[in-house]
């Protein structure tokens, strides 16, 4: 069988695939008959060689193909040409081989990633959730634990979280053992769930991408109760911009996720996942102009032509245009 799983929902992608691989067996055997190709460029004679073995254990091997296709579609040069029409060679796929071809955004419905997989495949969009079906998520999981949450609580929740799945997954369970068996309120969630700076910096930026001038501005006021100092906000901003301009450069020279966090030197999953992801949403002249106007801001404070509070509220509202 072959499967694409697409969309901005990671978090629901991996949960799928878990579940799909835990019905392998135990977890030697699952090891033993999971491949991955996500270093780009993918050999297609290896990956077709991959999908011809035997499984062992089992009566079935899964093979993932990660960001393969939406490279297709943005007809990256260094993609082998047999990915091109794949579908010509899914006969020589045997029954015992499930294909996953796992992108990280929504692919076009009739663009030239998809058509290369052909119509024998099963396609599944991965929407990121939002509104009501997100505290509906937050709701139910909640549930799964025992527990129980105040709808403030939930409200306030999502606020703190900007919505992350990894980030709610994480919170609730902590949550959940520290109230024990009563219900969370919005009071535990802001003595639990601290606004740590990088969270802080990730809602920071995406409001700028946003253009949310009075988001921008929350956030770096937040950050300052957190008793972080303006000149500290701006370095950890411009840091996070340099980051950001990294992973563009590296995304564009196809390195895989894995040896991109390595250059970075980022080793946990949901920060790296969430700086490619912000990467991804910004082009590289749009990230330059926020450098600036960090570089600028700095400057006017340090000289002293303008206060403090006056430089943050012109940085958020030029940030924001």
């Amino acid at each position: 069988m072959i499967r694409v799983f697409h969309g901005e929902d990671s978090y629901s992608i991996s949960q799928e695939i878990r579940k799909i691989k835990s019905k392998l067996g135990l977890n030697d055997v699952i090891s033993s008959n999971v491949s991955y190709f996500d270093n780009h460029p993918i050999n297609f004679h290896e990956f077709l060689s991959t999908s011809k073995a035997i499984p062992f254990m089992s009566d079935r091997r899964i093979i993932i193909v990660s960001n393969l296709l939406s490279k297709i579609q943005n007809k990256v040069k260094s993609i082998p040409g047999e990915w091109l029409e794949f579908y010509k060679y899914i006969d020589e796929i045997p029954p015992t081989s499930e294909i996953f071809f796992v992108e990280n955004i929504e692919l076009k419905t009739n663009g030239i990633g998809l058509n290369s997989i052909g119509d024998q495949c099963e396609i599944k969009n991965f929407k990121k959730k939002k509104g009501y079906e997100l505290e509906s998520w937050i709701k139910n999981k909640i549930l799964e634990l025992n527990a129980k949450a105040s709808p403030n609580a939930i409200k306030r929740l999502l606020w703190m979280t900007s919505g992350d799945l990894y980030t709610l997954e994480n919170e609730i369970n902590k949550l959940t053992l520290y109230v024990e068996d009563r219900e969370i309120e919005v009071s535990d969630v802001n003595i639990l769930i601290s606004s740590s700076r990088q969270s802080n910096i990730f809602l920071f930026i995406d409001a700028v991408m946003d253009k949310k001038p009075g988001v921008v501005l929350n956030e770096l006021y937040s950050m300052i109760l957190d008793g972080v100092s303006i000149g500290q906000i701006i370095n950890m901003l411009a840091r996070q911009v340099r980051l950001l301009i990294l992973c563009k450069d590296f995304l564009n020279k196809n390195l895989s996720r894995e040896e991109i966090g390595k250059r970075i030197f980022i080793n946990n999953n949901f920060v790296l996942e969430k700086t490619l992801s912000q990467s991804n949403r910004f082009d590289l002249e749009n990230l330059i102009r926020i450098q600036n106007k960090l570089l600028s801001t700095d400057i006017s404070i340090k000289t002293g032509s303008m206060d403090q509070r006056t430089a943050v509220e012109i940085l958020a509202s030029e940030l924001s245009k």
